[in-house]
């Protein structure tokens, strides 16, 4: 057990740490844990872990035939002027032992314990109502009025862009999703080990780190406190999801006890900013191209959280110390790591 413990990753003491942490607090309050928010919530966690699991062994698969249909083009280049003297034997033995005996374990790794993150995640914010029941809603609502001429900083944008833009807007943040999963598969597949275990440290710290800060100054956001103002969402997707959050949160406050719903409303500070400014960083680290892109996004998704009013412009704003909290112990303690050497995972450079 020793010997386990001396090659755990940081991430995996921080996931460690946190773990007990949810048991713990479950245990004092009572309560069942829930299992993914909205859907299944009753099945518990562990069918929660699993689906997400699948579905990144999907994703992962993809990523390893890309892998090998460049390695396979690469010796072909190399050896354009004689295909049929190409030594495949020698090839693919060294792809096993350099990639799929070594690598697979450690890529598995990585995005289990993001996985990890999320199910504790869901687990702790689900706790908000038990751990600190007063709302700090009133204060951000003046921080907006004082920032934005008088007014919740979403009816600004609202101008800017009038109701017309509520699709486009609207995808851009649901693009948070495929962004947050693509730079995680990139970081796996195409950065130094020692660059992606820092980026795994800085990532994971980021959402449990976060769920402190939401404990400390627990919010619903613009949209649940000023709905009146968002008339102009009716009937579409985003409203439809804002919905169903309330609704879940209105079933808690009638049984705080209830495994069918899972309570997931939390304005300070914005995740989808963080994670967003967090990837652009690390990016940069890796292509100037991905980095600039990247970059644009934070932008879109800056924008869409206040246009749609999951937040208020503290909350984005607050979101950047966030980051550099997470980063300063990811530096700090992410070499601690023994495996993290700063060989290339897939090119074994």
């Amino acid at each position: 057990m020793g010997k386990v413990l001396k090659v755990l990753m940081p991430v995996e003491w921080v996931l460690l740490a946190f773990g007990a942490l949810t048991l713990a607090l479950y245990r004092a309050f009572g309560l069942q844990m829930p299992g993914q928010p909205g859907r299944d919530a009753a099945h518990g966690p562990l069918l929660f872990y699993l689906k997400q699991f699948i579905t990144c062994l999907d994703l992962y698969a993809l990523v390893l035939l890309g892998f090998i249909a460049v390695q396979v083009l690469q010796l072909i280049r190399a050896n354009a002027w004689r295909l049929l003297g190409i030594s495949w034997g020698p090839f693919f033995k060294n792809l096993v032992e350099r990639f799929f005996l070594g690598q697979i374990f450690q890529d598995v790794r990585f995005f289990h314990s993001v996985l990890l993150m999320f199910v504790e995640f869901a687990l702790l914010k689900n706790l908000i109502p038990h751990i600190n029941p007063n709302l700090y809603d009133d204060f951000f609502v003046a921080s907006d009025q004082f920032l934005c001429g008088g007014r919740v900083c979403s009816q600004v944008l609202l101008d800017v862009w009038g109701p017309g833009l509520l699709e486009p807007i609207s995808r851009h943040y649901y693009w948070y999703y495929p962004y947050m999963s693509i730079t995680a598969f990139i970081f796996i597949a195409a950065a130094p080990r020692r660059l992606a275990q820092e980026y795994l440290c800085a990532f994971v710290s980021l959402f449990l780190f976060g769920v402190l800060w939401i404990y400390a100054v627990p919010t619903l956001g613009p949209v649940f406190v000023k709905p009146e103002l968002y008339s102009f969402m009716a009937g579409g997707e985003i409203a439809g999801l804002q919905q169903g959050l309330w609704g879940m949160h209105q079933l808690l406050e009638k049984d705080p006890g209830s495994r069918e719903a899972v309570f997931m409303i939390s304005g300070f500070p914005s995740l989808h900013v963080a994670v967003a400014v967090l990837g652009s960083l690390y990016l940069a680290q890796i292509s100037r191209l991905l980095s600039w892109a990247s970059w644009v996004f934070v932008a879109l998704i800056f924008n869409s959280t206040i246009y749609l009013g999951w937040h208020y412009l503290l909350d984005d704003v607050g979101s950047l110390v966030l980051v550099v909290a997470s980063v300063s112990f990811a530096r700090a303690f992410a070499w601690r790591w023994p495996g993290g050497a700063d060989a290339g995972p897939v090119a074994g450079k």
